[in-house]
């Protein structure tokens, strides 16, 4: 039996039908990591054999996706094991709880047996630490695979693990999503819990290989957290079964280049106009726009509240650890980022916040008319590995990389909206490109159901052969 052909949920028929064990799972799993891992460096944290001995022991949950694999980004708490966040700051911490969004997970079943490699803190659009090493993009070595969820997006394509724990504060789940060729869905603001020490457009999901398993997922963590101060979000509803629905036709927004005040490459122009028109032959309009609001001041005024935060965070996982931050301990831009993150004024947040929250205002006015924004994940093919190593200047280094490589997928953790990186098209060297979809707050399963009639339309779980043969 070849596990390569299936996902997850395909996995799990198997599993309930006692054709497989989990410990035969999670055997095949730990091999197919043993050969890929190496050239790739997605998993830093490697667990395995304590994962097989919890599964002898029975020693885990029975929860609806019980027995299967789980990989979990290095950004989170896993009781008993390493919490490096990339960061040489972090070492020797290991937390002897799991965090919520962990807790859930291992309700559901889910058999933890690695954890991926992540940016210092998940700063950066590609996932090179300097304490760990990069994790390579595994359709072009070359190339990065994104970030900050680089590695979960890497292990998920060579089929290290059927699905990875990501997470996404400007993108980090969709920007790896399109680099690697896989699924990745950002979820509402207050879908889910979220970690207290960042600021509100962070959110957990995860990277799979069909939509289904991230619906399947998504059904298990789903939740606001206990005294969070979000409208409650319909929490009934099954997203693996809103995703079996067909569609209604869609009204879709298109936007190219912010107006023309963004550039984008060609091969990322010509998977847009294939995106298009596989919409339109399925039935759905498609309509291109301008949206009206300065990007450069929007750019500007992201960084401000990203350095900000940033400084928070790395002050708060200092306390963690009990390690001061420094440069011994920091990445050049970790370590300029906590100290302009103290310099910054709350006047200068408060108005970075404001002239945001207009922008968001305008984006919502769209989703009156509109059901869902269609634009790229990426301005040009994924990063050579070593192209954002080594930076000083957080504000000016941040806004150029906004403007010339990842002008798109922040947006959506402004405003809150969900947001979907689609794998639809792959270059002819190989190197796949993601369409992103993002649709108004609360209508994941709008996207759900798009994506799930994308994907019979134009499958590509087939292409992941390519990464293994």
């Amino acid at each position: 039996m070849d596990l390569t052909n299936y996902d997850a949920l395909g996995l799990k028929e198997l599993l309930d039908r006692g054709e497989v064990t989990a410990e035969q799972l999670l055997t095949h799993y730990i091999e197919v990591m043993k050969q890929m891992n190496p050239g790739l460096n997605a998993v830093i944290h490697e667990f395995g054999q304590d994962a097989l001995q919890k599964i002898s022991n029975q020693s885990f949950a029975k929860g609806g996706l019980h027995g299967l694999p789980f990989l979990v980004k290095d950004l989170n708490n896993v009781a008993g094991y390493p919490a490096s966040s990339g960061s040489k700051l972090m070492q020797g911490f290991v937390p002897d709880e799991d965090d919520e969004l962990v807790r859930r997970y291992r309700e559901a079943g889910l058999v933890f047996f690695g954890k991926t490699n992540t940016p210092e803190y998940g700063f950066l659009p590609t996932t090179e630490p300097l304490h760990f090493g990069p994790t390579l993009n595994p359709w072009d070595r070359e190339r990065s695979a994104g970030g900050s969820s680089g590695g979960a997006a890497a292990a998920v394509a060579t089929g290290m693990a059927p699905f990875a724990h990501a997470s996404d504060g400007g993108g980090s789940i969709r920007i790896p999503a399109s680099a690697c060729g896989v699924f990745g869905l950002k979820p509402s603001r207050g879908r889910i819990p979220y970690a207290i020490y960042m600021n509100d457009y962070a959110v957990s999901h995860a990277l799979t290989r069909s939509v289904r398993d991230s619906a399947a997922l998504l059904d298990v963590i789903k939740g606001s957290g206990r005294g969070e101060g979000y409208p409650l979000l319909d929490q009934q509803t099954s997203f693996l079964e809103e995703s079996k629905k067909a569609p209604r036709r869609l009204k879709i927004a298109l936007s190219y280049d912010w107006s023309g005040q963004v550039a984008i490459a060609d091969e990322v122009r010509q998977s847009l106009n294939k995106t298009v028109e596989l919409l339109q032959s399925l039935g759905h309009e498609v309509e291109e726009i301008e949206p009206k609001f300065d990007f450069e001041q929007y750019a500007r005024d992201f960084c401000t509240v990203w350095i900000a935060s940033g400084a928070v965070i790395i002050k708060h996982m200092g306390m963690l650890s009990g390690n001061e931050p420094s440069e011994e301990s920091l990445e050049p831009l970790s370590y300029q980022v906590y100290l302009d993150g103290e310099r910054v004024s709350a006047m200068e947040y408060e108005e970075a916040r404001v002239r945001l929250q207009r922008v968001a205002k305008m984006m919502a006015m769209y989703q009156e008319e509109y059901d869902l924004l269609l634009t790229p994940v990426l301005n040009v093919l994924p990063a050579k590995v070593g192209k954002f190593n080594h930076q000083r200047d957080p504000m000016q280094d941040m806004v150029e990389t906004m403007t010339h490589y990842v002008s798109f997928s922040q947006l959506a953790n402004v405003t809150g909206q969900p947001s979907m990186s689609v794998p639809l098209y792959w270059t002819e060297e190989g190197i796949p490109i993601g369409s992103q979809f993002t649709g108004a707050l609360g209508e994941e399963a709008t996207l759900l159901q798009l994506a799930t009639e994308l994907e019979q339309a134009k499958p590509w779980f087939h292409k992941y052969k390519e990464l293994t043969t």
